[in-house]
């Protein structure tokens, strides 16, 4: 059966702009590259797809246009998308994707311009949004400013978070973990910035396989509820088990490497995702979550226990007669609490705390 080569150019995701880069910079040698590699596989049609809004910069070949997709190297997702359909990919070994009775072989960007220029020295990175041509084997930290750094992201959605010395001291390869890197700066909150990552990585997802929609879809909901005073003490653990599970269950690379940039924010950011789901405070000064602390005014509380009744948490701890008090690691912020009291001892406070009693007092004596 013959062959058609696809220069598939969707594969970017919102980290990177490596393809469009080589097809206005490189374009001669991504072309040589691919008409290489079609002799390589004997092939008798060329094709080109570009992502949608993308101008043609100059092919003699057919053109279609899809979406950006993490699953833009795949056969089968090409042929999805010629076929107007969403891009889900196909992963069995011995499965041919077939458009107008040829096979289809892809090859990205980089690929190709590797192979027309036959020279591997180079890699092209997306360095917070600008691409770079950095040497193989040179020191990341030559290439990146990590001095007011909290945290490096290195491979977009499906790549790994790591501290701004390790990044530093990590030497640049061909491997796609370099296809692009972020340095988030000190004044960022790490929080703000997952749950920006984690929208995108939901977004992203091709919805083909569970483990990968429906987790995309939880954690981007758990880590917004960090920021929304609703998040569980627990919920750290339980991305982490659960990512690893995702890791082993997923149908395809994207599924698999998806949850690795969270799991090790998790880690290396603990004390500050701790701030935000037990404290309810912004380190950074950044999220909103600080103006979600529900607290009981002691010189209001009457101790009748009409909140502790209305809590379904059981977030509130007290007794008739006593001060009631608000377990912040519990506590939901509905505001159900907040409906039942006739007192209006409970409010929502924005910014210092008011002075609070630690253990139950008796009304009238805090």
């Amino acid at each position: 059966m013959n062959k058609v080569i696809v220069l598939s150019c969707v594969k970017d995701d919102c980290y990177s702009n490596n393809a469009e880069h080589f097809l206005v910079k490189h374009l001669d040698d991504v072309k040589a590259g691919v008409e290489k590699f079609g002799e390589i596989n004997n092939a008798d049609k060329f094709m080109v797809l570009l992502p949608e809004g993308m101008a043609d910069p100059g092919f003699e070949w057919e053109v279609k246009f899809g979406i950006k997709t993490p699953t833009g190297d795949n056969p089968y997702s090409c042929q999805q998308q010629f076929l107007g359909k969403l891009p889900r990919p196909m992963i069995q070994d011995d499965y041919a994707a077939i458009y107008e009775d040829r096979e289809i072989a892809v090859i990205l960007p980089e690929n190709a311009y590797w192979l027309g220029k036959n020279d591997f020295s180079i890699k092209h990175i997306t360095i917070n949004g600008e691409v770079k041509e950095i040497a193989v084997g040179s020191k990341l930290g030559d290439a990146i400013d990590t001095s007011d750094a909290k945290g490096v992201l290195l491979g977009g959605l499906k790549g790994r978070m790591v501290s701004p010395t390790e990044a530093a001291d990590m030497e640049v390869t061909v491997d796609e973990l370099f296809n692009s890197v972020t340095v988030i700066p000190n004044s960022a909150c790490i929080v703000d910035f997952m749950i920006k990552h984690m929208n995108a990585a939901w977004q992203f997802s091709c919805g083909k396989c569970v483990m990968c929609r429906e987790s995309t879809l939880q954690f981007k909901t758990i880590v917004e509820e960090m920021v929304s005073g609703k998040a569980k003490a627990g919920d750290p653990v339980m991305i982490t088990e659960v990512g690893e599970l995702v890791k082993m269950g997923s149908y395809c690379p994207y599924g698999q490497g998806m949850p690795q940039p969270l799991i090790d924010a998790l880690a290396l950011f603990a004390s500050e995702f701790d701030a935000h789901i037990k404290r309810k405070t912004c380190p950074a000064d950044v999220c909103f979550q600080k103006g979600a602390t529900y607290v009981i005014l002691p010189d209001k509380c009457t101790g009748c226990m009409d909140c502790l009744d209305e809590c379904d948490e059981m977030a509130i701890e007290g007794k008739k007669g006593f001060i009631h008090m608000i377990d912040q690691d519990m506590c939901e912020s509905c505001g159900k609490c907040v409906d039942a009291c006739d007192e209006e001892a409970i409010v929502v406070v924005e910014g210092k705390m008011p002075k609070l009693p630690k253990k139950l007092t008796r009304v009238g004596k805090f």
